[in-house]
Formats: structure tokens, C-alpha cells, sequence
């Protein structure tokens, strides 16, 4: 007799979801930061399939925030770190930016919260699964609702701080202010970052 792993689903948009009332959060405007090419702007919107909420059929562009830099910088070389025996590239970390981002206040879906969670009718496990077609699902079912959300506030899977994935809808681009800060390898901040958790430069 044959015996299998038991698992759980990894729930989808509902086919209705358009006509669900979702709650929505209005955050007060303040800074966030960006990790990004040293060689372009901060404010770059884009559809990228190997980010989290990316589909490649959403309508619009994203650009991903953090809260600090720490986590920004997780979310970039996170996956590095762990699957290179914590070690980054020096000559990629060399090649990578730091900006902070002045977003003015906007209404989102905030994913961490459990009663935004309920009216979607998704868990967790879902909206962070290693299969990106499945929250990327989520993501262009939650920038074609009604109600017209700005972006997803939703919490880094490596530090559970807030990150922001804005949408380039309603003239957003035209509000945001960017402030160049500088490379990584001429902040202390993010120095500090390599010697904390021991990672190397190669």
C-alpha cells in the first residue's frame, strides 16, 4: 500500500474576489529604502517574474520597499547567502545602490493583517509559498479589485519587518521623491550588515 507526505492547499484567488468588499489600510506618508543598481534610478516600476507578487499578466509595474535597510538588504541576497555558504559576490554587492523613497499616504491591502487575510479567504502559507505562481496569483488579483489599491503591504519572510509593493497606477511615480544615499560599499550600515551575520564578500 502506497503512503504519501500529508499536505495542505495552497488556496488561490477565489473566483468572486472581485466582488468582495477587502478591507484596505491607509498608511501615513513617510520614507522607505531601496536597494537597487547602482547604475539606475531608485524609482524603477517593473513586472520582474522572480519577485513575489510580480504576475506577468498584472496591468501595472511594482516597486519593492522596505522599512530599513536590513531588510532590504535580506530581501535582496537573502536567497544568496543561504544557498552560497554565506557569501556574496563583490563585484555584484559593488554594483548595488541604496536610496530612500518618500511615499505619500496611500491606501493598500496589508496582508499582515488576519482580517484582510479572511476576507481574501488565504492563510500565510499561500501569500509566501516558494511557488511564485502562486502569490503572483494574488498579486494581480489584487491590483485588478475594485477598490483600487495602491500597492500590498506585506512582511519580509526573512526579518517579518513591513515591505511595500506599489503599484504604478493613479500617477503614483509623479508623488514619489527619491533620495540617493549611495553605493553599499560606502555604508557603514550595510558593512555592518556583512560582519553581523557573517557573510563574505568574494
Amino acid at each position: 500500500m502506497s503512503s504519501s507526505a500529508p499536505t495542505r492547499p495552497l488556496r488561490l484567488p477565489p473566483p468572486d474576489l472581485a466582488q468582495r468588499m477587502l478591507p484596505h489600510s491607509r498608511l501615513a506618508a513617510r520614507a522607505w529604502y531601496r536597494v537597487h543598481p547602482a547604475s539606475q534610478k531608485a524609482i524603477a516600476f517593473s513586472v520582474n517574474p522572480a519577485h513575489r507578487f510580480s504576475h506577468p499578466d498584472c496591468p501595472y509595474g511594482f516597486l519593492y520597499l522596505g522599512t530599513d535597510l536590513e531588510t532590504c538588504l535580506w530581501e535582496r541576497f537573502g536567497d544568496t547567502v543561504f544557498e552560497h555558504d554565506h557569501r556574496v559576490l563583490k563585484t555584484l554587492w559593488m554594483s548595488i545602490g541604496l536610496s530612500v523613497i518618500k511615499v505619500p499616504p496611500i491606501r493598500v491591502c496589508d496582508i499582515g493583517r488576519t482580517g484582510v487575510r479572511n476576507a481574501l479567504n488565504v492563510d500565510m502559507a499561500a501569500l509566501m509559498s516558494y511557488d511564485l505562481s502562486v502569490p503572483q496569483a494574488w498579486g494581480l488579483a489584487i491590483q485588478q479589485h475594485p477598490a483600487n489599491f495602491g500597492g500590498i503591504k506585506f512582511s519580509s519572510r526573512f526579518t517579518n519587518r513591513p515591505c511595500l509593493a506599489l503599484f504604478d497606477r493613479n500617477d503614483l511615480q509623479s508623488l514619489l521623491a527619491e533620495k540617493a544615499i549611495g553605493s553599499l560599499a560606502d555604508s557603514d550600515e550595510a558593512l555592518y550588515w556583512l560582519e553581523k551575520f557573517e557573510i563574505q564578500l568574494v
